[in-house]
């Protein structure tokens, strides 16, 4: 049976912290972009292609193509790194009834409006109610760019009064 074992938010998607970091200590065999952009644009999806590393399994699909793969979890053995470029993404996986449990948020750029909440990251507002949403449907949300160089985690409990959040 295949297993999500880390959902990341991070607008850079593929990158060398995702893979020195991340990668090794979930000891991921599959990462699947959820972005519906990157899923339908061939240059795109080469370019992840040429960033993941050997061995590892790269899949970019839309959301509604993960959604039905997310239903299906049974049929391999994959560990699964699933990387979105926005919370919102997330948020429509959990309206088509998959509930991720975990989402770690790494890099998101400053943006107009944006609010930081931890070390090279950023939210819009839009950004933070898709945050808020999935931490009141019971996610453990957090902020952490790499698991190794001394940065503290921050958790979205601490991080949502940023935005006033009741």
């Amino acid at each position: 049976m295949s297993e999500v074992v880390m959902h990341r938010v991070d607008d850079r998607l593929i990158h060398g912290q995702v893979i020195v970091g991340w990668v090794g200590l979930r000891n991921v065999s599959a990462i699947w972009i959820v972005d519906d952009f990157v899923a339908t644009n061939t240059m795109m999806l080469n370019i992840f292609k040429f960033a993941a590393p050997p061995g590892i399994k790269l899949v970019a699909m839309t959301i509604d193509e993960a959604s039905e793969r997310l239903k299906k979890l049974d049929e391999g053995k994959d560990r699964i790194l699933l990387i979105a470029k926005v919370p919102q993404t997330l948020v429509r996986l959990m309206e088509m009834g998959y509930m991720p449990d975990d989402v770690n948020f790494g890099a998101m750029a400053h943006k107009p409006n944006s609010v930081k909440v931890g070390s090279q990251t950023e939210l819009t507002p839009e950004e933070a109610e898709a945050a808020e949403k999935l931490y009141q449907a019971g996610a453990h949300v957090w902020i952490l760019l790499v698991p190794h160089g001394g940065q503290k985690t921050v958790e979205w409990e601490d991080a949502r009064k940023k935005f006033n959040f009741d």
